[in-house]
């Protein structure tokens, strides 16, 4: 789990510094970005841990979003390196989509975690 949000947070820095032309300055916005990153999966591990225990509706949730996050990513790389598949170069995710697909399962897995803390407290009578 470590791994995938360090990872995640290194794309994230590159391409946040993809305006910066100062190679150091990037470099040293990437290396506060995986510190602040370490850090706080460090302090908070033991909490989302145990939230996750409690809720494992969330831990979907938090993989799907990563999921949709991984093919922005992917798209985004095989148009910038004009890669083809199947015959036909690949079209970036617009962020449009994006965040409609955040929105959609957002949604659901709240509207999906009430109906079943209805069918609970339903069962408990």
């Amino acid at each position: 789990m470590n791994l995938v949000f360090s990872f995640d947070s290194i794309l994230a820095a590159i391409g946040l510094t993809s305006e910066i032309e100062n190679a150091t300055t990037a470099f040293i916005v990437m290396a506060i970005a995986i510190v602040i990153s370490g850090l706080l999966m460090l302090i908070m591990a033991d909490r989302i841990s145990t939230f996750l225990s409690k809720n494992r509706m969330y831990e979907v949730l938090g993989l799907f979003i990563l999921f949709i996050v991984g093919i922005m990513l992917v798209t985004e790389g095989g148009h910038l390196a004009h890669i083809k598949l199947f015959g036909e170069e690949i079209v970036p995710m617009s962020k449009t989509t994006f965040y409609f697909v955040l929105a959609i399962l957002i949604i659901v897995d709240v509207v999906q975690g009430k109906y079943q803390k209805n069918l609970l407290a339903k069962a408990k009578k």
